[in-house]
């Protein structure tokens, strides 16, 4: 990481004396501490934007979580300007990685729409990964700046998510919808997700 730092410092040294400041410094590495190390020592001793990213992070999934890792770290503390989720893959996912990461920070000035999902328990009695994955599919393109809960049970639903616009929480076949912790209709689980898009619809 002082390697890295330094280097950078050396080279910004350089254009200072040829009277350039429009500089932006970048110091990707393929490891995740390093990245985060040498822009924290960029960050304590230059005020020059910082560029972020972790390059050669490799494929969709290992890439999205390395990127999530040092970028999102840097960006929790203050630190980075601009950034890229470099990712062996369709040029598209940078971009929905890198924004999903800024979402996830509540960093992102669009106020993006937002799905929180728990993890399955022993109290979930419907198909949560399905309906989960259903809802990121149909909500794919939605623009509204709202967060949707996708809950496995009644006590993680409208208790848990209770700060949720829309929701919905598995029963035993059944599903409850409910907007900011209350309850508003029963559904089977079978027309769970329609319900679900038309409250959202109306909202």
């Amino acid at each position: 990481p002082d390697a890295l730092a330094e280097s950078a410092l050396r080279h910004v040294a350089i254009l200072e004396d040829l009277d350039f400041r429009d500089i932006v410094i970048s110091v990707k590495a393929s490891g995740v501490p390093q990245m985060i190390a040498a822009n924290r020592i960029l960050a304590a001793r230059t005020d020059y934007p910082l560029h972020l990213g972790v390059t050669e992070a490799g494929g969709l999934r290992m890439g999205t979580v390395k990127g999530a890792v040092g970028i999102g770290t840097c960006l929790a503390e203050g630190i980075g300007d601009t950034l890229r989720v470099s990712l062996t893959a369709d040029p598209v996912q940078e971009v929905h990685a890198a924004r999903a990461i800024l979402s996830a920070l509540e960093l992102n000035p669009a106020k993006e729409m937002n799905i929180i999902a728990c993890p399955t328990c022993g109290r979930t009695k419907i198909d949560l990964i399905a309906l989960a994955s259903e809802v990121e599919q149909r909500l794919a393109g939605c623009k509204k700046p709202i967060k949707v809960a996708v809950m496995g049970c009644a006590v993680n639903g409208p208790g848990e998510a209770r700060e949720a616009d829309i929701g919905i929480a598995g029963g035993d076949g059944c599903a409850l919808i409910f907007k900011k912790g209350e309850i508003i209709c029963k559904v089977p689980e079978t027309e769970a997700v329609d319900r679900l898009m038309k409250e959202i619809d109306n909202l």
